[in-house]
Order: structure tokens, then sequence, then C-alpha cells
């Protein structure tokens, strides 16, 4: 979205958000014309903000599947108001946001070191997302690399109807982050969290290992249904100790196989036995490829690539496809540890964890309340223990930076007002404990 043509996507979004009638949606979530208004809404959004976009469109598929479900119009007039509330909300934040200098600023940087590397690049500014189209300048045979970088998060991701050749990306990857993607900086918790702490910049002379996940080809027959996934060092240094694995929300599997290295441009193809786990045929929250790996000094990183299931044609199972990459991220350790496991402690399910601070190390406890864990429908163990690691990880860091390190315990006070249950409210939850 170019900033001239902001005026008009936002009229035309205010007047589209005015013209749909949620009782009727309700009453009938196959309405065509109430459909093709969400998705120009969903495309409007996803020409402003990639995520903004994908936002809307999961929403959409949220009701859906509750109105298409549930007699009960109440919670299902609930999942329509959330998806109404974010298109307005998202339309004011599109009418206020600057397209601005700054950001061309970054856009100029990473096209001076593509076009160094002999390669050319046509660049578009689309709302709050740097559109990038990369090709060769020599012996390409026009074949070309569709990027999309976002400003607010750094995030690195290929445009999904891009076909180009795995090298080619490759290269531009290793380019644009080192030219001006974000790079996160985490603790300890990446290892049950998955999610960044603090974000700082590393030079971008450094040349570190960038471990990046890509040839995802699936081979099924009567041993059992196998992903092979290869791992490449598409960085300039070595990477040490590799340790790789598939993690979701309440999920890990690791391999049984030892750590391995990687030299600069060397690669592995490893193997994940999917029809042995949850997720051949289960639907699954955050699944990622997850790397942890060294630098040659000793410097721990990590990266990731979300997986996007895919149901066969028949329907009976997922494949797995690679989606969003997200660059290195420098883990540190400040001794967080989970001290003991959850416990039942009357309304409440609680656990232990102990970090390092300017006095020493201290414990503190953190719970979640069982009427909280209902509304989340968080039943299993393995769903309570992720919840609490996540909540109490970020809680805990926070206090510590806020100098005011106590006991806590998790609550539906604690929650969004009209939030709309389930996972979505856990994910609500979760990122307002920053």
């Amino acid at each position: 979205m170019k900033a001239e043509e902001k005026p008009k996507y936002v009229e035309q979004s205010r007047k589209l958000l005015e013209s749909i009638d949620i009782d009727k949606f309700v009453e009938n979530p196959n309405d065509l014309t109430l459909l093709s208004k969400i998705n120009r809404l969903i495309a409007i959004f996803t020409n402003f903000s990639y995520n903004d976009g994908q936002e809307l469109k999961r929403l959409l598929s949220v009701f859906q599947k509750w109105a298409r479900a549930s007699s009960h119009k109440g919670t299902t007039k609930n999942r329509a108001v959330d998806m109404v509330q974010f298109i307005g909300q998202k339309i004011e934040e599109m009418d206020i946001y600057v397209i601005d200098p700054p950001i061309k600023t970054t856009q100029d940087r990473i096209i001076k070191n593509l076009k160094n590397e002999k390669l050319w690049a046509r660049s578009s500014l689309q709302g709050k997302d740097l559109h990038l189209l990369i090709g060769e300048r020599e012996g390409g045979q026009g074949e070309h690399v569709h990027l999309i970088s976002d400003s607010d998060t750094g995030e690195i991701r290929v445009d999904s109807d891009d076909k180009s050749p795995s090298s080619l990306l490759e290269r531009v990857v290793v380019i644009t982050t080192k030219s001006g993607a974000t790079i996160g900086v985490s603790q300890q918790g990446i290892k049950t969290t998955m999610e960044f702490i603090e974000n700082n910049n590393i030079n971008a002379d450094n040349e570190i290992p960038i471990l990046y996940a890509t040839g995802i080809r699936h081979s099924g027959g009567p041993a059992g249904h196998i992903e092979y996934i290869t791992l490449k060092n598409i960085g300039k240094e070595i990477a040490l100790d590799i340790h790789w694995g598939i993690r979701a929300f309440g999920y890990e599997w690791r391999p049984q196989e030892e750590p391995f290295e990687l030299e600069p441009n060397n690669e592995k193809e490893v193997i994940f036995p999917v029809s042995e786990e949850v997720v051949f045929k289960e639907a699954t929250s955050e699944l990622n490829i997850i790397m942890e790996y060294k630098d040659g000094k000793g410097k721990g990183f990590f990266t990731r690539r979300e997986i996007i299931q895919e149901k066969v044609p028949t329907g009976a199972f997922y494949i797995l496809k690679a989606s969003t990459f997200h660059p290195p991220s420098v883990l540190i350790d400040d001794g967080l540890r989970l001290v003991r496991e959850p416990y039942h402690n009357g309304d409440r399910i609680e656990a232990v964890f102990q970090i390092n601070t300017k006095t020493g190390i201290q414990k503190v406890t953190i719970g979640i309340s069982r009427s909280l864990l209902a509304v989340l429908g968080f039943e299993k163990d393995n769903q309570i223990k992720q919840a609490i690691l996540e909540l109490a990880h970020r809680k805990i860091r926070k206090m510590v930076k806020e100098n005011s390190l106590i006991d806590h315990l998790f609550t539906t006070y604690e929650l969004p007002t009209n939030n709309p249950g389930g996972f979505e409210a856990y994910i609500q939850l979760r990122n307002s404990v920053t």
C-alpha cells in the first residue's frame, strides 16, 4: 500500500465495516455477500500489514468454526463482535499510521547490499511492509525472489506464491538479515517459550552462522510417514553443537541423534517421523522447526521457521509446509529455571522458579487459577505446564527489571474484556505480560 493510496483504502474499509450486519452473519456464517466484504478487508489489511491480514483471516476462521458447529448464539456472536472490533481497531491504526522516511533508510541499506552482491532489486513500501523483488543480474534466467520484511518485527518471510530456486533464496536471506533485519536477543526461556524477550541489533558487520530450514518433503509407505527437512548453514561462520527439533504449544519432539556441526554453505537432511506424532492427525498451535547452536566463540544462537500443517486431499492426515523464517537470536542465560514441577494447591496450579538477581538467586511461585484454566480450555497436563512456563518466564523477567520480584497468581481478572476464550484468549493474555 502506497502512502497516496492509504486514504482510499481507509475510506473503503470504513464503508465495508459499516455494512456488516453481525446478527445476519451469526444466523448465516456462509452468507456470500458478507464473506466477500470480510475477504476484501483481509486483502486490504494484508496489503497494509501482512500480520494484520493474517490475524483477520484467523478471526474469521474461528467465527465460522463456532457458528457452524455450535448452537450457542451468544458465544458465536461474541466471536463475530471480536472480529468486527479488530477490524475497527485496525482501520483506525491504518488511518493514523504515517509511512515515513525512516523506513526508507532501512530499505536503501538493504538494496545497496543486494546490488553490491550483483543482484538486481525492485522494492516498494506497502503499508508497514517492505516488499523486495530480487534476482541475479547475469545468468538468472529470469528467476527472482519475492521477500517481505515487516517493519515492526523485522521478520523476513517469503511470499507464499514465490517459487524461486532455494540457492538464490538462501543467498538473499543472508544479505537481508545482515543488512537490517531485527536480530532478537533472548534468554534461556527460549527453550520453553519460543518468545523473544528483548530486541537488540547485532552489528551488521558481525559474521555469524545462520541456520535455515528448507526443502521439506514428504514420504509415506508401509513403514510410516516421514518428513525430510534440510538444515543449511547460510551464514559465513561454522555452526557448532547443533540441536534441532519440532516444537508447538504443549508439544516438543527431539531426535535421538547426537548434535552435529555445519560449515558455511553445508547442509544436512534430517528426518521427522511425523506419523508417530500427534501433529500427524491433530491441528497444533504455534508449530515450528527450531534450531539451537553455537559459533566458534561459544556464543549460543537460536533460529526457527514456522510450519503450516496442510491436510492431504483425502483429509486423513497432515503434511508439513515451511512458512515464516525468524532470523537468529542470541541465547543469554540469566539463570531462570523451573525448580518444582506444577502441582495442585487448592483452587490453583502452581510451580516454583528461580532466577539470578542483583542480590543473588531468588525463588518465586507462579500459579494459574482453575477458573482461568477453564476459560482458556486447558485441561491436559502438558497444556497447563506450557502455559505456566510461558507466563512465568515473561512475568518473572518483567518483575526483575522492575525490582519487584514476588509470587504471582494469574486469574481471570487479567484477561482482556470481551476475550474470545480458548487459545485466542491465552495469546492475548500472554502478549499482555510484557
